[in-house]
């Protein structure tokens, strides 16, 4: 469970750039801020760590801050959504392809560390970690999608978008103790909540 609350923590400046963004530029120039400002409070520690999540969120966050805030490009402020889902979708990505999958790195902040040295540890951290990122893609399809007209705008496509992260979340919570019940993954003990 500390593990799930870990990695909401490492959402949250997404999260809160989500609910506050809008359809007025007022709105999305406060979203951008208020993202990058809990990123820097909440994030400093991991930052420093090197966490892939923070570092990724703090260069898309960044680079939003110039491109629609000060110079309101309007191919950027178009594209958010899409640019938002494929931003963490490459972060999860790359940071399996980096060989440090960033449920590993939260996951090391609250898992024992005698439970650490497992290699089911290492993989059940890399599996979620790629879990992740499927849901990402998903969610930057949807974005495409509802962009270019595909899917009508409304409820249902931000009901879907939310479903999709509340599966990652339970996932999160459900898998490593699937692993763990399973034959001989079971006794070789992997916890990650």
């Amino acid at each position: 469970m500390k593990q799930i609350l870990s990695i909401l923590l490492g959402f949250m400046p997404w999260i809160v750039f989500g609910a506050v963004s809008g359809p007025t530029l007022f709105r999305l120039n406060a979203a951008v801020i208020a993202a990058l400002v809990l990123l820097l409070v909440m994030g400093f520690k991991q930052l420093a760590k090197g966490f892939v999540l923070t570092w990724g969120s703090l260069l898309f966050f960044g680079v939003i801050l110039v491109m629609v805030v000060w110079l309101r490009n309007a191919w950027f402020i178009g594209n958010l959504d899409i640019l938002a889902h494929g931003t963490l979708a490459a972060i999860a990505w790359l940071s399996i392809f980096m060989g440090k999958p960033f449920v590993l790195q939260y996951a090391l902040e609250t898992v024992p560390p005698e439970r650490q040295a497992s290699p089911i540890f290492h993989r059940i951290c890399r599996n979620l970690t790629a879990i992740w990122g499927v849901v990402f893609i998903i969610s930057t399809g949807m974005s495409t999608a509802k962009a270019y007209g595909w899917l009508t705008d409304g409820l249902g496509v931000q009901a879907a978008s939310l479903g999709l992260i509340g599966l990652g979340l339970w996932l999160n919570h459900w898998y490593p103790q699937y692993v763990r019940r399973g034959g001989q993954h079971g006794r070789e003990t992997a916890e990650t909540k």
